[in-house]
């Protein structure tokens, strides 16, 4: 049983009232100990080693990944293997054909949102709309459409809480 940090204090400072209040009239000391509370969460980042560290990122299906802070510089996107606690998982890649010019923002994400979801079921195994996981969308910006990337859109499965996902959701039914 997982008990949160102040619940763990108010109970011990409920059974050690308790026993200071039990009547003993004895001179007999009473000694209570208390487990210190863990707090815990569902997942745990894994360390940046037990991925490939990216500072560019081209999205491919199947793949799991998390986008990670670096001090003073651009995130990283760290590769992981899917049975990792992992951020994003790749379920379909878009190509935006409509022209040579970056489209900008809005362009792209209206197109993630109307595509996106026509993938969801063949990967997952799930209609979106029963499905546990939220749609997110790695668009490519300004720079990436500069260098080359201007066809990728990934479609991506996230949890709705923002918690890590641990193994791949392809096939899952969830």
């Amino acid at each position: 049983m997982r008990i949160g940090r102040a619940r763990g204090l108010a109970l011990a400072c409920l059974v050690l009232g308790l026993a200071a209040c039990s009547g003993n009239s004895s001179n007999e000391s009473t000694t209570t100990t208390t487990e210190p509370v863990v707090e815990s969460t569902t997942t745990t980042a894994v360390p940046l080693s037990a991925g490939k560290q990216l500072s560019f990122y081209v999205p491919a299906v199947g793949d799991c990944y998390d986008v990670r802070p670096v001090d003073k510089a651009p995130p990283i996107y760290l590769k992981l293997d899917c049975a990792l606690p992992h951020q994003n998982e790749v379920f379909a890649i878009l190509e935006y054909t409509a022209g040579k010019e970056y489209p900008g923002p809005d362009t792209l994400e209206t197109q993630a949102k109307n595509e996106c979801p026509k993938s969801w079921a063949a990967y997952v195994g799930a209609p979106y709309e029963t499905s546990r996981f939220e749609l997110a969308y790695n668009l490519p910006d300004q720079a990436g459409w500069g260098n080359g990337i201007r066809h990728v859109i990934g479609c991506l499965v996230v949890d709705p809480q923002g918690e890590l996902i641990t193994g791949s959701v392809r096939g899952s039914g969830k």
